[in-house]
């Protein structure tokens, strides 16, 4: 059937946009009627039925009845949502080999290059400051390793990802439970249009699909399926970051967890992580390595020096003379030794440095300043 669903491509994504219809019920119209076009062909002339309930299949023949599928492709076009059906050219294709992955995908912007490695950054609606400043410097680290940031757009841990990959120029997929065009949740518009700009956003739901609860484990599933790896950075026992990392163990996919406050409930579901056997996160080298993606091209990280404030000026100065502790960037900075650590620590947020054997500070191997 693989050919057939590239050649009848129009007909495939005009069935994935019946409403209410699910991948299962588009595989058994496919399995009964042989093929895209003769599914089409059979929701039109009232005959799925035994696939649907029969208002529900009287609601497909009406739609379709208005629908030519080339056509609606185009109007999707015009408004800027483009279509992959399994088996194209640009398909992600770890999607591909997922159980169950779906028939097809709509998205606003430029998917991953199939050359491109995908990881997941997921977490907790509800960050904590430390998790959102970990989540960004993870995002950051993997983005200038060339590796594309793949997460949720929700609130929290999933923004912060989002953010930090935009943040040095990197690739990021924001993956939503609704259709590409719904902007939910609506607090990041701003956020998803500079995704829609710089990235993608993509979705198995057609255009004007609301978010339904229900859509979010589903979302969850592509999430970790098209990316190697997914790095949990906070979560609850019971948030649905678990469960992306759940996806990603049963697709054989390697899951990272960044170890939290013991006092934290949302680091109860990483340490468990951790305990159960997932990979302790404490730097992007360690993702990278166990990923086997060490040795990809980096972006540089470009730090425009009119955006450095005078302190973090004169350390940088001090560093690139070469590694330093607190204290000898505290005497280059006319700082305090609590005031340096902490401007070494926010530095290390930004990407900029790196804290090293013995608390000794390196300037990372991708910056340069402008």
């Amino acid at each position: 059937m693989g050919p057939c669903l590239v050649d009848e491509k129009a007909e495939l994504v005009a069935l994935c946009s019946l409403p209410g219809i699910t991948r299962r019920q588009v595989g058994e119209l496919l399995t009964l009627f042989g093929s895209p076009e003769g599914a089409w062909d059979a929701v039109r002339g009232g005959h799925s039925s035994s696939v649907s309930p029969k208002d529900r299949s009287g609601l497909w023949r009406s739609y379709s009845l208005d629908i030519n599928p080339e056509g609606y492709i185009e109007v999707l076009e015009a408004g800027g949502i483009l279509t992959l059906v399994r088996g194209e050219r640009g398909y992600p294709g770890l999607l591909e080999e997922i159980n169950d992955p779906p028939w097809s995908i709509f998205y606003r912007g430029k998917p991953p290059d199939q050359g491109i490695e995908c990881v997941a950054v997921v977490g907790s609606r509800k960050a904590t400051q430390y998790g959102i400043e970990a989540a960004e410097w993870i995002a950051r680290g993997l983005a200038r390793a060339g590796v594309c940031v793949v997460s949720g757009a929700a609130y929290g841990i999933d923004s912060a990802a989002h953010r930090g990959a935009l943040a040095v120029g990197g690739a990021t997929t924001a993956v939503l439970g609704c259709g590409p065009d719904v902007v939910y949740p609506r607090s990041n518009g701003g956020l998803l249009s500079d995704i829609a700009e710089k990235g993608c956003i993509l979705s198995e739901y057609p255009p004007r699909v609301r978010p339904l609860r229900y859509h979010f484990p589903a979302r969850n599933r592509l999430i970790a399926g098209m990316s190697l790896g997914v790095v949990v950075v906070e979560a609850s026992r019971t948030g649905g970051a678990l469960l992306t990392a759940d996806f990603a163990l049963s697709e054989g996919r390697e899951v990272f967890a960044v170890p939290g406050h013991v006092f934290s409930k949302n680091s109860e579901g990483t340490n468990a992580l951790i305990r159960n056997g997932a990979s302790l996160v404490g730097s992007v080298e360690d993702i990278l390595e166990e990923l086997d993606l060490a040795g990809q091209e980096t972006l540089p990280l470009e730090i425009p020096s009119e955006r450095l404030t005078v302190e973090e000026q004169k350390s940088l100065d001090a560093l690139e003379a070469g590694p330093c502790d607190a204290v000898e960037i505290a005497g280059h900075a006319g700082l305090s030794v609590g005031e340096a650590l902490s401007l070494l620590s926010r530095m290390e947020v930004m990407g900029m440095v790196r804290r090293g054997p013995g608390g000794r500070y390196h300037v990372t191997s991708q910056s340069t300043r402008k």
